[in-house]
């Protein structure tokens, strides 16, 4: 049986060769393209003010391998913290859904501090290649075959809020309801990313300021996104990694109207 230490995340890779190991780098997990350009909305179900996320912070990064980076591009995988971290998670996020009814809302910060935490390899798709784990002397790779149960977890300074947004988009980017466990709780709150936000929660004074504003954020940030994405393309590539997919919504599984605030 092969050991379940956590790992260097440098330590993953898709190549079964020492000597091909491809190059690391930091990687920016969640794409402002993931959740539609809805920042506002993470901050709202996260319980920051308007503008306080910040998409480019190390905590929505890793540093991994350019052929493990296109499989999360790809979203062929996710990152998914262990599940007690999942279900303050989603409490959390379920809480600030509630807020207008049970009271203010709920900062994430103050739920789970800014820290390192343990991490897994989730398939998202129902196929995908061997993963290779480097020992830690770097001389050997052990094989870890789909779908990875027996994979070691990992540490990373990824925030969880993060994580799971990424995977949110990954399981409805591949109608994929593999792993409920992860899956139904992942993507309820991402259903809940993508609902209306009350309107007193932006500073402008009308609706037309209001659509303005986030118009204006969507641009820039889209703007960002652009210029960070093919930096990133551009790495994978180069890596022979081959190429990233558009992202295409897919059904969520749990309806934001069947949520019930009042218990």
């Amino acid at each position: 049986m092969h050991s379940q230490n956590r790992t260097s995340p440098t330590s993953f890779s898709t190549s079964p060769n020492v000597q091909d190991l491809q190059p690391a780098q930091s990687f920016r997990l969640l794409m402002d393209n993931d959740i539609q350009y809805r920042s506002f909305a993470l901050e709202y179900f996260w319980g920051l003010q308007e503008g306080e996320l910040d998409m480019f912070s190390d905590l929505n990064q890793v540093h991994i391998r350019a052929d493990i980076a296109q499989l999360l591009w790809r979203k062929d995988v996710a990152l998914v913290p262990t599940l007690d971290i999942l279900t303050k998670v989603n409490e959390l996020v379920n809480k600030n859904f509630c807020a207008n009814v049970q009271g203010p809302r709920h900062l994430c910060f103050e739920a789970l501090p800014v820290q390192e935490y343990e991490y897994k390899i989730l398939p998202i798709t129902d196929s995908g290649p061997p993963l290779y784990v480097l020992d830690s002397n770097g001389t050997h790779l052990d094989q870890f075959d789909f779908p990875y149960d027996e994979l070691p977890p990992m540490k990373l300074g990824l925030y969880p809020f993060f994580a799971t947004a990424h995977a949110g988009a990954a399981f409805l980017d591949m109608q994929s309801n593999r792993s409920p466990v992860y899956s139904r709780p992942i993507t309820g709150m991402f259903g809940l990313y993508c609902s209306t936000i009350p309107p007193e929660f932006f500073s402008c004074e009308d609706d037309d300021d209001e659509y303005y504003a986030i118009e204006d954020d969507v641009s820039a940030s889209a703007s960002e996104s652009t210029v960070h994405s093919g930096r990133v393309q551009m790495w994978i590539d180069h890596a022979d990694a081959g190429h990233a997919k558009d992202v295409v919504p897919g059904p969520i599984h749990e309806s934001v109207k069947d949520r019930d605030c009042t218990t």
